[in-house]
């Protein structure tokens, strides 16, 4: 099996503290676009997804 190199740098990038402060910006995008009318996501060259993830809600 052929290992995948963003599986491997993705064990190492999302650390506690990147994890923590995800949930913060998170939060913090949810409140603000909890009225939009907008149902449209840009999420590009963001890490692993632990944001854009999280708000697929949204749209």
């Amino acid at each position: 099996m052929e290992t995948n190199v963003f599986d491997q740098l993705a064990k190492e990038y999302d650390t506690n503290e990147r994890i923590e402060l995800a949930k913060i910006i998170t939060s913090e995008v949810q409140a603000e676009c909890q009225e939009s009318q907008s149902k449209t996501l840009f999420d590009y060259g963001c890490g692993t997804g632990l944001v854009g993830l999280t708000l697929t809600s949204l749209v």
